[in-house]
């Protein structure tokens, strides 16, 4: 059984992994709505240089013509653009690091809770996979569908090192009181989830769209961009409706019949997640696509599933492991610190 000083390791260096992996993601979209995906054309180094240049004069006279014998014709230094793809790629770095305390400080749940371990190792693998799919990406040249692919992934790491941290905490949740949630909960959330990975999916094609877009029309054109965009652009605004309307009930249920304040918090978080994500896209409908829009819409949907699979998986553990028809502490309350 691990020490508390084990658990609270644990969770703090899990805790970190899953910031750092939304801090990835929040990097990646500004990386795409500034069009720096190839600000580095070639990995892991970046101009040749495992330090990237700051001005054009540091790189040989026929760079061009370098990269344009390795397939990337239009190649020009931007210092903004490769700093920031420079910076998204040390981010990755960090996240394996973090990942892999993660999965150390996971080797003593081995016995007591082999899930979190087994976890953790899925998380520090797939961490590897994500690294091999970008440097793809950008032998590619930003191929469309590899972003996709790239960013479901990170919704997949994510969720597994969410779901190992949610785990390390199971026995805490015998005194959470699910028992009057309705019966359509599980089910339900399980269908929202899903419904917003598809909407998340949508998204990134809006923006691969986008970005053809962007190519054939001036950046000072910003409000013809929606205009000419295909019919999945509509798909992704009115399908969004029914897809709040469905998690405000759901945190609805956590608020009225719950007595964690675990969940509540959690529920809490999820509507103005949601809030966030509406705001937002009305921002890029009205607004005509403001720089800030894209990245910020982007990690409101990926911490919105990150939540949803939180509270799922409480709910699911306080189920499992709570003795049929037991009273939690504090009758529907629970003390001062607790879940």
């Amino acid at each position: 059984m691990p020490s508390p000083i084990t658990r609270t390791r644990f969770w703090w260096c899990a805790a970190l992994t899953v910031a750092t992996i939304y801090a990835l993601i929040m990097v990646g979209g500004i990386v795409r709505a500034t069009g720096s995906g190839m600000g580095c054309p070639d990995w892991p180094t970046c101009f040749g240089q495992w330090i990237p240049p700051t001005h054009e004069s540091q790189l040989p006279a026929d760079y061009q013509q370098i990269y344009a014998n390795r397939g990337y014709a239009e190649t020009t230094f931007n210092v903004q653009k490769t700093w920031t793809e420079y910076v998204n790629r040390l981010l990755g770095v960090f996240t394996g690091f973090t990942i892999l305390l993660t999965l150390l400080f996971s080797i003593p749940f081995r016995r007591s809770e082999p899930r979190v371990f087994w976890y953790s190792l899925a998380g520090f693998i797939l961490v590897g996979v994500q690294g091999w799919l970008g440097a793809k990406v950008v032998a590619s040249n930003l191929m469309v569908g590899m972003i996709t692919i790239h960013m479901l992934l990170a919704q997949v790491i994510v969720g597994i090192v969410i779901a190992a941290l949610v785990r390390s905490g199971r026995e805490r949740y015998k005194l959470i009181n699910v028992e009057k949630m309705p019966r359509l909960f599980y089910p339900l959330m399980l269908v929202a989830m899903g419904a917003g990975l598809l909407q998340l999916v949508m998204g990134t094609q809006v923006r691969e769209s986008m970005d053809l877009i962007a190519r054939s029309l001036d950046h000072d054109d910003r409000h013809l961009w929606i205009d000419n965009l295909p019919l999945v652009f509509s798909l992704h605004k009115y399908y969004s409706i029914p897809l709040v309307a469905l998690n405000a009930w759901l945190a609805y249920c956590v608020l009225t019949h719950s007595n964690s304040a675990l969940l509540r918090k959690l529920s809490i978080a999820l509507v103005a997640f949601l809030a966030g994500a509406i705001a937002i896209g009305m921002s890029m409908d009205r607004l005509h696509v403001p720089i800030f829009s894209q990245p910020m819409h982007l990690w409101l949907a990926s911490v919105i599933f990150g939540t949803q699979l939180a509270i799922l998986l409480v709910v699911q553990h306080a189920r499992e492991i709570r003795p049929t028809g037991a009273v939690p502490q504090g009758g529907l309350g629970l003390p001062a610190g607790s879940v």
